[in-house]
């Protein structure tokens, strides 16, 4: 059960990620706007990069279980 549990999560995951990186997400952030000296298309991809690491992480990682449970 769990394991089906975390391949719906990751399946779902990969969606949003195709979503976020498809044309009109793009094209929002694509604008000739600096934010601190970087580009805004640059930060978004890097942003949403950063945050797709860190949910694919906590989506797999295994929790070690305590010797008592």
């Amino acid at each position: 059960m769990h394991n089906k549990l975390k391949r719906q999560n990751l399946t779902m995951f990969s969606i949003l990620l195709l979503v976020l990186f498809t044309y009109p997400f793009i094209v929002l952030a694509d604008k000739p706007l600096l934010v601190n000296g970087i580009p805004l298309l640059y930060l978004y991809i890097l942003i949403v990069w950063i945050i797709a690491i860190v949910m694919l992480y906590r989506l797999t990682a295994h929790k070690k279980k305590k010797a008592d449970e």
